[in-house]
């Protein structure tokens, strides 16, 4: 019997120790009033974007190269390969190609609530909930509701955007 071999990836990133903290936070109402409108800017930018993203993706399966990609046998895993990533090419439906929309986006008043690192990650989040669509694991997508919006933001880094700040030890609070 032989053992099982796992293929090592070229490029594989070392995982870096991840850390997630949940607290419950106490806010005045100014503080609640800003965070309720930085989560409202992003959903409406995670939207925005979303709905660019769906477009392009509609108007990429219209294309008759479409139809003749997906045509081709599975055989020929290299030329299918190419097929598509020559459309995703020229309809503009890559993360990359999503950030840029999103850094055309961000110009306007959202830029004032939302940073460039954060909308970066919400149209990687958009981009992958419509990659799932495009390649069959998924139907549709879903859009942020008013009501049940965005209940949290993700960041790549943590000295950016959104902070929780420990008051001072010198404020009487013992640093909590």
């Amino acid at each position: 019997m032989g053992t099982k071999q796992t293929k090592q990836s070229k490029h594989s990133k070392e995982n870096t120790p991840t850390f997630l903290l949940e607290l419950p936070l106490e806010v005045e109402a100014g503080q609640a009033r800003r965070l309720r409108s930085h989560l409202e800017a992003g959903r409406q930018f995670y939207n925005a974007v979303l709905s660019e993203g769906q477009r392009r993706l509609r108007r990429m399966k219209a294309d008759p190269a479409w139809g003749a990609a997906q045509a081709l046998p599975r055989t020929r895993p290299l030329e299918r390969r190419a097929a598509f990533s020559a459309l995703r090419q020229q309809y503009g439906f890559s993360d990359y190609a999503f950030q840029g929309f999103a850094k055309e986006l961000r110009v306007s008043w959202l830029a004032d609530h939302l940073d460039a690192v954060l909308a970066q990650t919400l149209a990687t989040r958009a981009y992958r909930a419509l990659n799932r669509v495009c390649v069959g694991q998924a139907r549709r997508v879903r859009f942020k509701s008013r009501g049940r919006g965005l209940a949290s933001l993700e960041n790549k880094r943590n000295d950016t955007g959104l902070r929780f700040v420990l008051q001072t030890p010198e404020e009487g609070h013992a640093g909590y």
